[in-house]
């Protein structure tokens, strides 16, 4: 495609060439336009009034930018527009029907997504007409993983098939069956990410997730789509926690918790609430996670909702716990435990014994912690999922690793690793990258131990993650105070204690221990005006402040 570019730039300009100021931009226009040959061939021929930067920033209007091509074409080829208005020209009715309502698809399109909502009526020949648009360049055929046909439209065509559906004045009616088949879609899903099938339901709605939020943006314009936006954040929350879209799955929570009709209507807020608290969670904001959790859990008491109150006391459960508050938290986990037990909710069930097992650690009772994720890690082998599997052993190396048994804790991080590796997890990956960094430090490879927090700190900081930079950071300053580099450990520490302070965080037990070592060396490594000068440093670090302090090369 960019040679394509080149070549008819040079038709109308002979000395253009890629240079280290067009190479990007002329690259960035090729993949915006898909290598679709007539569309570059015609942006190329801009080439003589605007340099291919001033070309990318007017790619949103592709037909305005598009508009003349070369004298020396044929007519109906002299814009895009033209060849758009001539494919189209010779579709039949139906296909030109079709053609309109499959623009509502952002991202693609399967066979049965097109025939549930844009043949709501049974009249049209879906099959023959996908035939007929892909035989006129209309719509491209996808290879599919699974093996189901998959199909797309290239942008610009994409947006001519929307300017022909307002123009069918039936806009609003795709949307809403858009809107419809992926609700419904996305929240019977919901239940199977805690199957055996969820690896692959988490791909599908990695697939499918322009598409999901096309459907999320609806239901916050159409004064119906209320319902429907709190039934999809809910759905939506384990999704967004595995495949690491904690800002994303965050504000599309705010912006549904805001609908004024979401205000009083009890159990939808409740269920944004509870997506809200458990995003706040993972993105490190505990008070905000705590509050919104809270409200939520007395909705549904107050409701008497047996099936959403056992999910809630959890979650605030893991609230308190990231918060150092493992004896608060301990009643909640006992209570759903118990109601888990009830409604043969296994997973879940799984997930309330290892959060006991936290709370039995926090609260220094380590060999309780394992017995509880030993039976969890039975409960979750009997369910067959992996990701399960994995956070039983990962909490069984954390107990490890608090006893000082780190041979022992690197088999687990390393078959959590394993399970997880091909998956999507990043949070999760980010986390055992940052335990094997302990691992390779009492081994004494600083090397691989410096390598291996870095590299999660960096994971963590692309997830937003506050509560995973800080635990990263910490590492790094403990590992440098064991090299010699007492004061910037010391500095980085403190930078990365406040940091989880403001989060409203406290160290996992492990960590703790980890951390209560560091500040042993350091303050035996420095004098009182040397470590007070350190940690006023720490202290004074914005975020932006405390990771450019981090990447420093000491």
């Amino acid at each position: 495609a960019v040679l394509l570019f080149v070549e008819r730039a040079r038709a109308v300009q002979p000395n253009f060439a890629l240079t280290d100021g067009n190479a990007a931009a002329v690259s960035e226009i090729c993949r915006r336009l898909d290598g679709l040959p007539l569309a570059i061939e015609l942006a190329a021929a801009r080439v003589k009034l605007l340099p291919p930067q001033a070309i990318l920033t007017r790619l949103d209007d592709r037909f305005k930018l598009l508009t003349g091509g070369g004298r020396d074409l044929p007519l109906r080829q002299q814009t895009l527009r033209d060849t758009l208005e001539w494919s189209y020209g010779l579709l039949g009715q139906d296909e030109k029907t079709l053609y309109a309502r499959l623009g509502v698809f952002v991202g693609g399109f399967t066979l049965e997504a097109a025939e549930a909502v844009c043949n709501p009526d049974g009249r049209l020949d879906i099959l023959e007409g996908l035939t007929s648009l892909v035989n006129n360049s209309l719509l491209r055929q996808e290879d599919a993983a699974d093996g189901e046909p998959r199909f797309g439209m290239l942008e610009t065509i994409r947006a001519y098939a929307l300017e022909r559906l307002a123009e069918s004045e039936e806009l609003e009616a795709p949307r809403r069956g858009h809107a419809g088949y992926f609700g419904d879609m996305v929240n019977k899903v919901g239940q199977e990410l805690y199957s055996p099938n969820a690896l692959h339901w988490l791909n599908w709605l990695e697939r499918e997730n322009d598409n999901i939020r096309a459907t999320l943006t609806w239901c916050l314009t159409a004064p119906e789509g209320y319902e429907l936006s709190a039934m999809l954040v809910f759905s939506l929350v384990w999704f967004w926690y595995r495949r690491g879209y904690f800002i994303e799955g965050r504000t599309w929570t705010k912006r549904v918790l805001a609908l004024p009709a979401i205000q009083a209507a009890f159990p939808l807020r409740a269920l944004a609430l509870l997506s809200g608290g458990l995003m706040a969670l993972w993105e490190g904001d505990q008070e905000a996670s705590l509050a919104q959790l809270k409200e939520s859990l007395e909705i549904e008491q107050m409701l008497e909702d047996e099936q959403l109150v056992a999910p809630l006391l959890m979650g605030n459960a893991v609230a308190l716990i990231n918060m150092g508050r493992d004896r608060d938290a301990q009643p909640f986990l006992q209570e759903a435990l118990q109601l888990f037990e009830e409604q043969k909710n296994a997973p879940f069930h799984a997930f309330t014994l290892i959060h006991l097992g936290n709370v039995e650690l926090g609260l220094g009772n380590p060999e309780q912690a394992r017995a509880l994720h030993t039976e969890a890690l039975g409960e979750a082998r009997a369910i067959g999922e992996n990701w399960m599997i994995s956070f039983a052993l990962n909490n069984l190396g954390e107990v490890a690793r608090t006893l000082g048994q780190y041979d022992l804790a690197r088999k687990y991080y390393e078959e959590c690793e394993a399970l997880l590796r091909d998956t999507g997890d990043q949070g999760d990956l980010a986390r055992f990258a940052h335990s094997l960094g302990y691992v390779a430090q009492s081994e004494g490879d600083a090397t691989r131990a410096e390598a291996q927090f870095r590299k999660s700190l960096a994971m963590f900081r692309r997830l937003g993650n506050r509560r995973g930079i800080a635990e990263s950071m910490a590492g790094l300053a403990g590992l440098k105070a064991r090299q010699g580099q007492a004061y910037w450990g010391a500095a980085m520490l403190t930078a990365a204690e406040s940091l989880l302070q403001v989060t409203g965080g406290a160290w996992w037990p492990a960590d703790r221990v980890e951390v209560e070592q560091d500040q042993e060396i350091i303050r035996s490594s420095l004098d009182e005006a040397q470590l007070a000068a350190a940690q006023e440093k720490g202290r004074a670090m914005t975020l932006e402040q405390a990771l450019d302090f981090a990447s420093e090369s000491i």
